[in-house]
């Protein structure tokens, strides 16, 4: 029994001694010095769960390629019909060897894992060959995995692999995820992707002369176009002017100190914008004909008599645009244009026009001894009492109907005539007889009219209009011929 027990015990120590890697000798392993080996996935509050679990990381941001405890719906990669992403191989890898950087890894390793190799081999973005080094991603056929240390000939990987599931993942803990010899199912590698070598390729380069937003609160500036030049600190977020990019829209040279930035984290600032039209257009509490639309310029609306103001009401498409012509405005009787004016952020402007028209006020005889009246233009409308006969004035006119400036309701107008006012003739009795603008001395003189007759058009507060030029004379200074 003790026999057996010691046989346990000495095989228990040769498969350790086959599998930890930390216990081999420090001169027969190979890592780079710069990183910390990984061999469990990090949490969220990890210092560096950012390249992990945030935007920064390209297969988190277009989701359905990272394990985000999100819910997908439709076909997933592995054929299975909605699900949970527990894992994902280039995820990982992408994930893992920025960490290792310090900031995202080439946006251009975004494929399927068997397409890094080529991808890498033809934008000559990393070194690579065939020797494995600590500090690279190892692809095969349709696989990558991060080569955390080498100990002899036998790599050790961090590496995830596509999976799903039905329910989902209560915390990282649960992700898919494997430290130790790569899985025998990878295969025979393609090669190694030096990730970590000083030694960048040159990459062609052409003049730029516009700005870009930086979106991030600090962006890594490089000695050169791509993440194997020296870092040159930090630029903040803003806008800043390139003088150069790369001719794969990559990488921008900052016209300010002549480093490099990746493109992928800013936005192209475009000239001021030419937007100059409008969202919305309106009066408060009438419509206007026809329905707006931004590409229409012209519309028209009826107002009451008694109206004698009005409120517009306009909303801007562009936030940079200028919009003047709004609020509340007067009107007179008859056709009132008021031009509503948009300016661009770059100075062009485009002109919106409403046509108001403010009915004219007109008397009309009831010529039935009870006339119905009611809230509204029709007779669907409630009846609001009679009406007796005599003459009323009407402020707007509807479909037949006129509404009653005495107290708001409407009526009828087949029931009623219009009351016509006769122009007569006055006699001018002085010599020289003030003309205003309006029916009182409050409003501006225009100047004398001398003796003789002269035709009242319309009579107001002892007041009447001239035909022959549209002033007023104070009457009691005529005599009626």
């Amino acid at each position: 029994m003790k026999r057996k027990s010691v046989s346990v015990l000495l095989i228990l120590l040769l498969v350790m001694t086959l599998f930890v890697p930390a216990a081999a000798n420090p001169a027969e392993v190979s890592a780079a010095g710069s990183f910390q080996i990984r061999t469990t996935m990090p949490t969220l509050s990890d210092p560096n769960a950012k390249f992990y679990y945030s935007d920064l990381n390209r297969f988190w941001k277009a989701g359905r390629l990272a394990p985000d405890f999100k819910y997908y719906k439709g076909i997933m990669d592995d054929g299975r019909t909605g699900g949970y992403i527990w894992g994902n191989c280039t995820w990982w890898a992408y994930s893992r060897a920025s960490e290792v950087l310090g900031e995202p890894l080439n946006p251009n390793l975004r494929g399927n894992a068997g397409e890094w190799w080529d991808c890498n081999k033809k934008g000559k973005f990393y070194p690579y060959g065939s020797t494995p080094k600590a500090g690279s991603i190892v692809v095969y056929k349709t696989h990558v995995a991060f080569v955390e240390q080498v100990v002899g000939n036998q790599i050790y990987v961090s590496e995830s692999g596509w999976q799903t599931k039905t329910y989902g993942p209560s915390s990282t803990d649960d992700f898919f995820f494997h430290y130790g010899i790569p899985w025998s199912s990878n295969g025979t590698p393609k090669g190694y992707i030096y990730i970590t070598d000083k030694t960048p390729s040159s990459i062609s380069q052409k003049k730029a002369n516009y700005s870009v937003r930086v979106s991030v609160s600090q962006l890594r500036m490089r000695s050169g176009p791509g993440t194997g030049y020296s870092n040159m600190g930090y630029v903040k977020k803003g806008t800043h002017k390139l003088k150069a990019v790369t001719t794969d829209g990559e990488w921008g040279q900052l016209a300010s100190n002549g480093y490099w930035i990746a493109l992928e984290y800013t936005t192209k600032v475009t000239g001021k914008s030419s937007n100059n039209k409008l969202k919305s257009l309106g009066v408060s509490g009438y419509s206007i004909s026809p329905a707006f639309k931004s590409s229409r310029t012209s519309y028209s609306l009826t107002v009451p008599s008694n109206v004698n103001s009005v409120t517009i009401k306009a909303l801007k498409a562009h936030s940079k645009a200028t919009v003047s012509g709004t609020g509340s405005v007067k009107l007179s009787t008859g056709l009132n244009s008021k031009p509503v004016t948009v300016k661009a952020e770059n100075g062009k402007v485009k002109t919106y026009t409403l046509g108001i028209t403010r009915s004219k006020a007109q008397k009309v005889r009831v010529s039935v001894s009870e006339l119905n009246m009611r809230t509204g233009p029709g007779t669907r409308y409630k009846s609001k009492g009679k009406l007796k006969k005599g003459i009323y004035r009407i402020t707007r006119t509807k479909n037949g109907w006129g509404k009653l400036k005495k107290n708001g309701y409407w009526i009828k107008l087949s029931y009623t005539t219009k009351v016509r006012t006769k122009a007569y003739k006055a006699r001018v009795k002085v010599s020289e007889l003030n003309m205003r603008t309006g029916p009182g001395i409050k409003y501006k003189s225009k100047g004398i009219l001398k003796k003789g007759t002269y035709r009242i058009t319309k009579r107001k507060n002892g007041w009447g209009k001239l035909k022959k030029n549209g002033y007023w004379i104070k009457l009691s200074y005529t005599k009626r011929v």
